[in-house]
């Protein structure tokens, strides 16, 4: 028995409903590429708005840094005065090395002694008492300096105690970024 090859007729044949679908699909597809071309568009913006704002730069000093640490101080003699008290507190037994090497960059003054009276030889004492600060119990500084001259004592007794300058102390006369 033989089995006749049967073909639709053309009438027959839902011609308009596929040029339909093959519209719908179509048109799908330009919705889908507009749709992924916005949502591009929105990723990036979501991203731009959420993104961590870059770190704000730090403002270091006025002050001193020592050892890790930024201890803020508003006038020179502060920064000095600063700097000193922790050598001083952190290094009691070469206290009198520090002094010493301070003493030298002198001309007539000590900037580091005992009494007010010992810092300024020959001055009255209230004089002596004005230009004078208790550093730690049986040490007074020299208030009476400069800033290039409290630049120079400050490297002498950080390097006096054994440290590094630049590594374990620095001065900062201004705010500065780190």
């Amino acid at each position: 028995m033989q089995i006749a090859a049967h073909t639709p007729s053309p009438q027959a044949f839902p011609l308009q409903e596929l040029e339909q679908i093959e519209r719908a699909i179509a048109a799908a597809q330009d919705c889908v590429a507009t749709l992924q071309l916005r949502r591009e568009l929105l990723t990036g913006e979501l991203d731009r708005i959420t993104r961590p704002a870059p770190p704000a730069p730090k403002i270091i000093g006025p002050g001193f840094g020592y050892r890790g640490e930024m201890v803020r101080a508003w006038s020179s003699i502060d920064i000095h005065a600063g700097l000193l008290r922790r050598l001083w507190t952190d290094f009691p037994e070469r206290r009198e090395a520090m002094a010493r090497a301070m003493g030298a960059r002198g001309y007539s003054r000590a900037y580091v002694a005992r009494t007010p009276a010992e810092l300024f030889p020959g001055k009255p004492a209230a004089w002596a008492a004005k230009f004078s600060r208790t550093l730690v119990d049986g040490w007074v500084i020299d208030t009476n300096l400069n800033r290039p001259r409290i630049a120079t004592l400050t490297r002498v007794a950080v390097a006096a105690a054994g440290l590094a300058w630049g590594v374990d102390a620095q001065v900062f006369w201004r705010a500065t970024r780190a």
